[in-house]
């Protein structure tokens, strides 16, 4: 009927409008307008509550703005949804893939909320855990880009552990590059920069990786002014 759209259309039309939510929530969390940002993700939910990258989304923004946050009550508050988002993206990613094992967006959404969680094991100093999590997050975006080589926002989580792995000294190091992958450094530019050209969700995340990398790590200032 003329009314209702075939039920793949309608699908389509659904997962399209999930993604622009997400890019606006990344967007305004960007510009550190966690309002505006939180809105936009729980919309990208409310959608599909079944679908795990919201979720995912979701928990990436509450590790940001625990982050950036001061107080202690508020960060207190963000800890907790945080480790809430990432157990909602893992359960329903690890549903969708039990029905379809190759389902990418699963695996990616799996991908990026293990990636929060080893920023938070990190962060509580806990790096035996983190190291795990690193573990699952490159397994997971290996995966993700076997089964859609066309998701170019995978190279941008793959950049961080390519570079961050590359500061990484001594017996650390050879941990890593056996249970891991090999820390590479231009490689790990290399990810960023295409994360940037090529990527959806996850461009304007690579573009201010670019900047603070360029201006910090590399000290090639001049590299970061037309990214900034």
């Amino acid at each position: 009927s003329f009314c209702h759209p075939p039920g793949h259309l309608a699908a389509e039309s659904s997962r399209e409008q999930i993604k622009t939510f997400l890019q606006r929530g990344i967007e305004k969390g960007l510009h550190l307008d966690e309002k505006a940002a939180m809105a936009e993700l729980v919309k990208a939910i409310e959608l599909d509550r079944e679908n795990p990258m919201g979720y995912a989304y979701l928990a990436m923004a509450y590790l940001f703005f625990y982050e950036t946050g001061f107080e202690e009550k508020e960060k207190k508050k963000k800890e907790a949804l945080l480790l809430r988002a990432v157990e909602d993206a893992q359960v329903r990613a690890e549903k969708k893939i039990e029905k379809d094992p190759q389902d990418a967006e699963a695996y990616f959404s799996l991908a990026i909320a293990k990636m929060v969680k080893n920023r938070w094991e990190i962060i509580r100093k806990n790096y035996f855990r983190a190291w795990r999590e690193a573990q699952n997050v490159w397994d997971y975006l290996e995966k993700t880009r076997e089964l859609d080589p066309g998701n170019y926002d995978v190279y941008y989580p793959m950049g961080v552990l390519h570079y961050h792995l590359a500061q990484v000294s001594g017996v650390a190091r050879w941990i890593t590059t056996l249970f891991i992958t090999a820390g590479d450094r231009e490689k790990g530019l290399k990810e960023f920069e295409l994360a940037f050209a090529k990527g959806y969700l996850l461009k304007d995340l690579a573009q201010s990786n670019l900047v603070s990398v360029y201006s910090g790590y590399e000290k090639q200032p001049a590299r970061a002014l037309p990214l900034a």
